[in-house]
Order: C-alpha cells, then sequence, then structure tokens
C-alpha cells in the first residue's frame, strides 16, 4: 500500500513561510494602533475601524490554515479577536472610566 504525496492530497509544501499571515497580523495590530485619538483633537475614525483588526487576523487565519500552518492561522485568529477588546480593556485601566 502506497501513501500519496501531499502534493497528491492537496496539501501545500511545508517549506513555505506564512508571509502573507504576518503581514496582516501586523496590519492588524497597525490599524488597532490607530483606533485611539493620540493628539486629543476627539475626531472620530469610521465605525468600520473597529471590525478592521479582527477582519485582517480572520483573513490571515484562512490563509495560514490554507498553507498548513495550524498554529499560525490560530496565533493570527486569536490576535484578531483580542486585539479591539484588549484596546479597550487597557484605555480603561489606564484612564479610568
Amino acid at each position: 500500500m502506497t501513501v500519496p504525496s501531499p502534493q497528491e492530497n492537496g496539501v501545500p509544501p511545508r517549506g513555505r513561510k506564512p508571509v502573507a499571515t504576518w503581514t496582516l497580523m501586523l496590519l492588524a495590530v497597525a490599524v488597532t494602533l490607530l483606533l485611539p485619538d493620540w493628539t486629543g483633537t476627539g475626531a472620530l475614525l469610521p465605525a468600520w475601524f473597529m471590525a478592521a483588526p479582527m477582519l485582517l487576523g480572520l483573513v490571515g487565519a484562512w490563509l495560514a490554515f490554507r498553507f498548513g500552518r495550524l498554529g499560525w492561522a490560530m496565533a493570527s485568529g486569536i490576535l484578531g479577536l483580542v486585539l479591539v477588546p484588549g484596546l479597550l480593556q487597557t484605555i480603561v485601566l489606564v484612564s479610568g472610566p
């Protein structure tokens, strides 16, 4: 009985680095850091900025999973889901309610 190669099963080779996932994770962190009003002007960003880190993290997770990188997929998904709530909790703890 022969075992099919990973390429025959449709699984991509493991030697590739998940650069797209890393890029999307960094973009999610950058968008999250744009959310606070650092200058104190009171100008608000569009509401979709709150969802952008989650979407970027989940797209990065999908890409990593597609290339067979389950660990990176979980890391990207968790990062995307935790960034905005973590930022809000940090702001509340630092500046108060």
